[in-house]
């Protein structure tokens, strides 16, 4: 660096060439993923990172763990934690419209059968942990009307 230049702003632009905005992409990834890690641990916060690759593949990275925080994220009522604080104001409906738009967002974007066919594996693992989600739903129903009797 040039002396009595300082800090020089780049401009953000989006890259020119696919394979090279790939490479960027990984990298950055991996990057956001180790800084992500580091605040968890050094405030001991729970942590849940969502990115999509210009390909439309998601990535996931949490602590503990991805799923543990969303699905500690969804059973707040109303964004109010066990502590009182008021967090995101989401409630399930509002994540469960969010995430149809992103899919709806994510067909639209397909240019293939092979693209098609990521999403439709991606729908099914969600079929399975909502299927999965309702008979837990159903169980804790059935045991509360058992103790209610």
């Amino acid at each position: 660096m040039a002396p009595g230049k300082g800090k020089l702003k780049i401009e953000i632009k989006k890259i020119g060439k696919q394979k090279a905005r790939m490479v960027t992409f990984s990298k950055r990834r991996q990057s956001l993923f180790k800084k992500a890690q580091e605040y968890a641990n050094i405030t001991g916060s729970q942590i849940a990172v969502l990115v999509f690759s210009p390909a439309g593949n998601p990535y996931v990275h949490g602590s503990p763990s991805f799923d543990a925080v969303i699905d500690k994220f969804l059973s707040v009522n109303g964004g109010a934690s066990s502590s009182g604080q008021v967090g995101v104001h989401h409630n399930e409906a509002d994540v469960c419209r969010g995430f149809l738009m992103v899919l709806e967002d994510k067909i639209k974007r397909c240019r293939s059968a092979e693209d098609l066919s990521a999403v439709k594996a991606e729908l099914e693992e969600v079929r399975v942990k909502v299927l999965q989600r309702l008979k837990h739903i159903e169980e804790d129903e059935f045991v509360t009307s058992l103790l209610n009797c």
